[in-house]
C-alpha cells in the first residue's frame, strides 16, 4: 500500500509538471522578442530584447545603417531597411542575425516594410516614385498598389490580409486599400483628428495608431508634431480610445496577444521605447540608452538569440540585462 502510494504521487507530480510545462510553452508561444532600431553604437543596429527590456542584443553590427525591422509572422526571418549597398533597400535576415541578403535583385530605394499574415509578401515604400509596392518573397516581383504623400507611408498589413493602411500625410489621415477591390477609403474616427502611424491588431480589426485631437472650432495653422499620442479605434464600432496621455508618442507595434503595445516616446530628447497594458494602461520603459525607435513584436516563441555557424560573419554585442 505504501509503494503503491509513493508511486500514485510521482504519476500526480508528473502530470502537474507536465501541465505546468505545456503552460508555459503556450506563454513563451504568445511572448516573442521585440526587435527595434537603436543608436546606442554610434549609428543606427538592428537590436532584439525581451519584452520585459531585458537581453537586449545587436544583430546587425555593421558600418551601415541597419533600421525600421520587421518580424516574419513565422518569427523566422527579419526583414530591414540597410545602406549596406550604397542605398536604403531591404534586406532579410535570420532572427539570430545571419545569413543576411537582398530581398530584391535590383538595388533600389525602399523602405518602410510590412510582412503578409502568410509571410509570402512584403509591402514597402517606393520613395522615388511615392508608391506603396507589394513584392513577393519567393520570384521578387513587385507590384504598384497606390500613391503615397511626402514619401511616407508606414504601410500596415491587416490580420486577415485583405487591407493595407498607410498615412496620408497630406490630410493627417491613414488611408485603406483594399486588397480585392483596389478601393481606397479612410479611417473615420471624427473630423478634426490627425493620424499618423497605423498599426492592426494580430487578434481583430483594432488599429493603433499616433494621433492628435483638433481643439473644438479652431482655425489656422496649428503644430501638432509635439502633440501625437496613443489611440486605439475599433473599427467595427467606430470607437476611438486614447491609450497614452502624455506626448511625444509614434509608431506603435502590437504584441502578439493584443493586449500590449509597445511605442516610441520622447525622453529628454531622445527616443525611448515603451510598452503598455491596454486593460489598465499601465506604462513601462524598456530602453533608455541612445535613440531606440520602429519596434516590431514577433508572434513567435522567442527563443533565446545566440550566434550561429551561419552568422560567424556578424560580430555579437554584449548583451545588456536590465
Amino acid at each position: 500500500m505504501k509503494h503503491m502510494s509513493l508511486k500514485l504521487f510521482f504519476v500526480i507530480a508528473f502530470v502537474l509538471l507536465s501541465q505546468n510545462l505545456c503552460l508555459v510553452s503556450v506563454k513563451a508561444a504568445f511572448t516573442g522578442k521585440i526587435v527595434f532600431t537603436s543608436t546606442r553604437d554610434g549609428n543606427r543596429e538592428i537590436y532584439v530584447m525581451n519584452p520585459d527590456g531585458s537581453e537586449q542584443i545587436n544583430l546587425t553590427q555593421h558600418r551601415a545603417d541597419d533600421l525600421d525591422p520587421a518580424w516574419s509572422p513565422n518569427g523566422k526571418k527579419i526583414v530591414f531597411v540597410s545602406d549596406r549597398d550604397g542605398v536604403r533597400d531591404l534586406y532579410l535576415m535570420d532572427e539570430d542575425g545571419g545569413n543576411v541578403e537582398r530581398v530584391f535583385r535590383t538595388v533600389a530605394h525602399r523602405k518602410q516594410p510590412d510582412w503578409s499574415p502568410d509571410g509570402k509578401k512584403i509591402v514597402y515604400i517606393d520613395p522615388e516614385e511615392d508608391a506603396l509596392i507589394v513584392g513577393s518573397i519567393k520570384d521578387r516581383f513587385e507590384n504598384r498598389l497606390g500613391w503615397i504623400d511626402r514619401k511616407r507611408g508606414y504601410p500596415a498589413w491587416s490580420a486577415d490580409g485583405t487591407e493595407i493602411a498607410y498615412d496620408w500625410l497630406g490630410l493627417g489621415a491613414i488611408r485603406l486599400i483594399n486588397l480585392k477591390t483596389d478601393s481606397i477609403t479612410e479611417l473615420p474616427p471624427e473630423k478634426g483628428f490627425v493620424m499618423w502611424h497605423p498599426a492592426w491588431s494580430p487578434t481583430d480589426n483594432r488599429v493603433a495608431y499616433a494621433g492628435f485631437r483638433l481643439p473644438k472650432n479652431h482655425e489656422g495653422p496649428i503644430r501638432i508634431d509635439d502633440k501625437m499620442t496613443l489611440y486605439v479605434l475599433n473599427r467595427d464600432r467606430v470607437t476611438v480610445k486614447e491609450i497614452i496621455k502624455e506626448p511625444i508618442v509614434s509608431h506603435p507595434a502590437w504584441s502578439p496577444s493584443g493586449d500590449e503595445i509597445v511605442y516610441e516616446k520622447q525622453v529628454n530628447n531622445h527616443l525611448q521605447l515603451f510598452k503598455v497594458d491596454l486593460e489598465h494602461g499601465r506604462s513601462q520603459q524598456l530602453t533608455d540608452d541612445g535613440n531606440n525607435s520602429l519596434a516590431d513584436w514577433g508572434n513567435h516563441r522567442g527563443l533565446p538569440v545566440e550566434p550561429t555557424a551561419s552568422s560567424l560573419t556578424t560580430t555579437w554585442g554584449e548583451v545588456k540585462h536590465r
